[in-house]
């Protein structure tokens, strides 16, 4: 506050923050939500009770006159999973000019619910009992109802996997069930190629495509949930400042230095939505290269996906995207914290996602040798092994070959999506043969 201003509301210019002391319990902060006033003759004889087993578990009673008291707990259910934030209690000294900010205790606002003497308010010794099954139905319902997409497959895939007296009620009915899956199972040459070309684990794609641009298509490859949460205002500008761009590189932002090395294709795209779709696939390129690089766990802290997002250096809403796609949540932990997991599945996904962008965003989808060097290096892998993946993916690639200035005479390889040919070819033609083994001697 300016110092005229201050001195009008009677204020000092300037006020010193300081730590509270912390000896004993509390500060404890708390509301009414009957709109009770602890005012005047209402006013109330306070009383706070520590749970002895447990840390940071209190029961506060603010004790009336009449035959009413409020009791708020920080046990209660609606405290049981992670809050979004922690809360403080601040100390104004005017005279002093300083400021005392202490923590609430427990770090929750307690509600206080109004409790009349000489009734019990514990649960009723009648209880009514669920069957296992019917409780197994009504979970379903609920997560089919209100739980997330992700909590949806994750319960399929549990029912899928169970094998239950309902279902198969003896083992001459599981044999006659493995008999009936392998008799439906039997299938051609042509069949086990075609299944296993539809189930790659590779980023979406369209086999019958003949252009890079429709085998992997921009929006899929920059998923809808993502895409307005990239960060490409922050991108744009380091095109053209060095000063910045070396910020953004110091700052690991967008990786550790592939994505900023390849901002000259952004000019090379024209149109300025062509040029913003490209610096979209330069904003995930970057983000996944962290990921892969180092986030293979992610755990949840008290600030949730926020805290998250800020940790990996990206909007939540990208991470949300990105979680959903590449990670396994576990739920549970300290406090009912999630847990984020990148299997090795997914981790094998991540890098054909990163590998796709990569020759995505080059002008006529061409990754040069020394681009796919320098892909290499960040992704700690050698090149020969990218080319291999490459391969999974349906590029192509040509060897090439290069003399420096002192001589050296050095083999690469140039990378290149769905080529010009004298005759039309599809991504699934590009994909490696199927090998099935040799034959029985």
């Amino acid at each position: 506050m300016p110092k005229r201003k201050a001195e009008e509301a009677g204020l000092p210019p300037t006020i010193r923050q300081e730590p509270a002391r912390t000896e004993g319990t509390g500060p404890f902060v708390v509301y009414f939500p009957s709109r009770f006033e602890p005012q005047g003759d209402a006013a109330c004889e306070w009383q706070a009770y520590a749970q002895g087993q447990r840390k940071n578990q209190y029961v506060v009673v603010a004790k009336t006159k009449n035959s009413v008291d409020f009791v708020g707990s920080t046990s209660n259910a609606e405290y049981s999973s992670a809050l979004p934030c922690r809360y403080a209690l601040g100390l104004f000294s005017r005279a002093g000019a300083s400021l005392q900010v202490a923590p609430v205790e427990g770090g929750k606002v307690l509600r206080l619910e109004p409790r009349a003497h000489g009734l019990s308010y514990a649960p009723r010794g009648t209880t009514t009992t669920i069957e296992p099954g019917k409780m197994r139905e009504a979970n379903m319902r609920l997560v089919e109802e209100f739980g997330s997409q992700r909590r949806k497959r994750q319960l399929k895939a549990k029912e899928a996997g169970k094998v239950e007296a309902q279902h198969v009620s003896a083992g001459a009915a599981v044999l006659g069930l493995i008999a009936g899956v392998g008799e439906a199972a039997a299938m051609t040459k042509d069949e086990v190629i075609k299944a296993s070309l539809a189930h790659r684990n590779i980023p979406p794609h369209h086999p019958e495509a003949t252009s890079a641009e429709e085998a992997y298509r921009a929006e899929e490859i920059v998923p809808l949930a993502v895409r307005d949460g990239l960060e490409i205002t922050k991108l744009f500008p380091a095109e053209n400042k060095p000063d910045y761009k070396e910020q953004l590189r110091g700052s690991c932002m967008f990786g550790a230095g592939y994505v900023l090395s390849r901002l000259q294709v952004l000019s090379a795209a024209g149109g300025k939505a062509a040029r913003e779709e490209r610096c979209r696939m330069l904003a995930l390129l970057g983000h996944l290269l962290k990921l892969q690089a180092r986030f293979g766990l992610l755990k949840a802290g008290p600030g949730g996906l926020e805290e998250l997002a800020d940790k990996a250096k990206m909007a939540p809403s990208v991470l949300e995207g990105l979680l959903d796609v590449f990670y396994t949540e576990e739920a549970g932990g300290f406090e009912g914290r999630s847990t984020y997991l990148l299997s090795k599945e997914k981790r094998s996904l991540m890098v054909g996602w990163i590998l796709v962008l990569a020759v995505r965003l080059e002008p006529n989808c061409i990754l040069e040798p020394e681009q796919l060097q320098a892909l290499a290096e960040e992704l700690k892998k050698r090149p020969n092994e990218l080319v291999q993946q490459y391969r999974e993916l349906g590029c192509v690639d040509i060897a090439v070959s290069s003399t420096s200035p002192d001589g050296t005479r050095t083999r690469s390889h140039r990378i290149s999506l769905m080529p010009a040919s004298a005759e039309e070819k599809t991504l699934e033609q590009y994909f490696p043969a199927l090998k099935l083994g040799g034959k029985k001697r």
